[in-house]
């Protein structure tokens, strides 16, 4: 019941996209997924200039995702998160602080496949540490190498919005 409701929350993110206009077709990616926190600002500003929102299709932009699409784009999504949520248990991850949710975030570029090739996340919490996003991230680079988003496309996507988690 607590990962649906986990669930509901990540779904309403949906309705949150990024800027997106079409690309050319690339070649098929196969590095490792590249991890960043907003925080680290010399990062950010590197991956900024990559400009990858110009360049990687948005999931949910109409122009891209037909009507009958989208209930699979929004399940391929829920799903995504739904796998996030078992790896942290998994990874016995715990936030360290008393808030009931964490807010987080996201930008997700995935290649062709669905293989994760950059997670950027911002964490809203004020009371998460320094310490305690650093490992997230850590273990968000094991599950990106390890999960992909059950889409394949023509092209790379993207997917950007705000996720909510139950802290327990």
């Amino acid at each position: 019941m607590k990962i649906r409701n986990s669930l509901l929350i990540g779904l309403m993110a949906l309705t949150l996209g990024c800027k997106q206009n079409s690309s050319e077709d690339k070649t098929e990616n196969t590095k490792e997924p590249i991890i960043i926190n907003f925080d680290d600002k010399l990062a950010f500003t590197e991956f900024s200039q990559l400009n990858l929102d110009e360049k990687c299709v948005n999931l949910l932009d109409p122009r891209n995702t037909t009507e009958n699409e989208s209930k699979r784009v929004i399940e391929s999504w829920s799903n995504f998160h739904k796998k996030i949520i078992s790896f942290l248990k998994e990874e016995d991850f715990s936030w360290e602080v008393p808030d009931s949710t964490i807010s987080i975030y996201n930008r997700i570029y995935f290649d062709k496949n669905g293989r994760v090739n950059y997670y950027v996340f911002n964490i809203n919490n004020p009371s998460i540490s320094e310490l305690k996003k650093e490992e997230f991230k850590n273990t968000l680079s094991k599950f990106s190498k390890e999960v992909h988003i059950e889409l394949r496309r023509d092209e790379e996507f993207a997917q950007c919005g705000k996720t909510k988690y139950f802290n327990y």
